[in-house]
């Protein structure tokens, strides 16, 4: 009978796992917050927020039936510019060590395949959650309480808004489960081709080919299949979630395809190993 592993084998076997999968997540994290790129995006993404609260904030001040959070997150300057997040952060990942030689090393390190794509991702997952950091700012700001006299989200002390953060869970929860999928999707791109150009170009049309996905059944109206165009819909899950609406079912969509998104990272990356 085959003797079992002692215990202690097994520790450190997973304790190297862990520190090596570490290095490399800091490792790339380094590169989006240490290096111009990385704030570069950041300073963009927090001028169109910006942007798009300015907008917001004129059509509340003539309708105040919804939060902020939902009018932003419905509001088609939000969809332009939250589409082009994830080819941008993503495209370099696979694609740029590939183009300078440098994934043929980090493949003949002794590290596995599944240690260099998680690292990669969850580095850029965490960047995508950072910048949506800047959006905790706006329940305190002074300007808003202008517009939110009467709103049912806060309560009316002496001219000013005490704000709720509950309110705020279910879009934050809403953006975070979209970026699983979307993240996984832009590194799937970045792996299969050694151009961020091309890596980018199929990033977005990925994201404009699921964002119209969910708009099938406004144009064509409801037909036996139309529940399936409902449930991944993301237009329709951002409407609910920002009305605080929590629903598990994105969860499972998103989580799901995410799981499965980087397995096929990992044999696309696979086969780029074995066939040098």
């Amino acid at each position: 009978m085959p003797q079992e592993e002692p215990l202690h084998s097994t520790i450190r076997r997973r304790n190297s796992w862990l520190a090596t999968f570490k290095t490399l997540y800091f490792r790339e994290l380094r590169v989006y917050l240490c290096t111009p790129f990385g704030w570069v995006i950041l300073a963009c993404t927090m001028a169109l927020l910006g942007f798009c609260l300015q907008a917001v904030l004129q059509i509340m001040s003539k309708a105040t039936g919804e939060g902020v959070m939902y009018y932003m997150l419905n509001n088609i300057n939000f969809w332009f510019y939250f589409i082009f997040i994830f080819p941008l952060i993503t495209m370099r990942s696979l694609a740029e060590e590939e183009r300078q030689g440098t994934l043929e090393g980090l493949l003949t390190a002794p590290v596995t395949t599944t240690q260099v794509i998680l690292g990669k991702y969850f580095a850029s997952y965490t960047f995508y959650l950072i910048l949506w950091t800047p959006l905790l700012l706006y329940p305190w700001m002074s300007h808003l309480a202008n517009v939110y006299t009467n709103c049912r989200y806060g309560i009316i002390a002496e001219g000013e808004i005490t704000y709720l953060m509950a309110d705020w869970i279910g879009p934050y929860c809403i953006l975070a489960l979209m970026g699983t999928l979307f993240v996984a999707v832009g590194l799937l791109c970045s792996a299969m081709t050694r151009s961020q150009i091309i890596a980018g170009i199929l990033c977005t049309s990925f994201m404009i080919s699921f964002y119209f996905l969910g708009r099938v059944t406004e144009l064509w109206g409801e037909f036996p299949a139309a529940p399936i165009f409902h449930y991944m819909s993301c237009t329709e899950q951002v409407s609910s979630f920002s009305r605080g609406l929590l629903d598990s079912r994105p969860a499972v969509l998103y989580l799901s395809l995410a799981v499965l998104t980087l397995a096929l990272v990992k044999r696309v990356v696979d086969h780029r190993r074995w066939t040098r």
